[in-house]
């Protein structure tokens, strides 16, 4: 989802209309799967919600938000997510695999998922990756490719704001 800056559009950050239109979603999703499934008695590969949904989902109950906190729900959803090629859902099971979040540690795990992601241009998943690399998690320590992968990592954010400030200014 893309947001830019003008004041009157529905998609503007600040715009009422946007953040009620997006809480709404993330409302009806949450209570459909809390009515329709039972989360803690049911694998949730069978849930019927796109990546998407399922990653607002897990990212709801990893913080409590609107629910209880449950990490251990988060990290299926984040699973089941990833499953279905959601890259931010790999990056952020990922994380939980590095902080034990729902899951047992496990650095090697986090690694893997890291390098999923940042091959498919996630950014923040290079910076973890590299933070890895850095500090020897689940991998060997290796600083050269710790530095190579922030540098892609910052270089690819840049592009990606020069993108949306060009499609901000050829909106106005």
């Amino acid at each position: 989802m893309q947001y830019h800056l003008n004041k009157n559009c529905v998609q503007a950050p600040n715009s009422t209309k946007s953040q009620s239109n997006m809480e709404k979603s993330l409302n009806l999703s949450l209570s459909k799967v809390l009515s329709s499934y039972n989360l803690s008695n049911r694998e949730t590969d069978d849930i019927d919600l796109s990546p998407e949904d399922l990653h607002h989902l897990g990212y709801r109950y990893q913080r409590g938000i609107g629910t209880e906190k449950n990490q251990e729900k988060a990290f299926k959803l984040y699973k089941v997510a990833a499953n279905k090629g959601h890259v931010i859902s790999i990056n952020d099971l990922g994380y939980c695999y590095q902080h034990g979040i729902g899951t047992e540690k496990d650095g090697a795990k986090s690694f893997e998922l890291y390098r999923e992601a940042a091959e498919k241009d996630c950014v923040e998943s290079m910076r973890n990756l590299a933070y890895l690399y850095q500090n020897g998690i689940g991998t060997e320590r290796n600083e050269i490719k710790a530095f190579k992968l922030y540098k892609e990592a910052d270089e690819k954010a840049i592009l990606m704001q020069y993108v949306t400030l060009e499609n901000v200014i050829n909106i106005e």
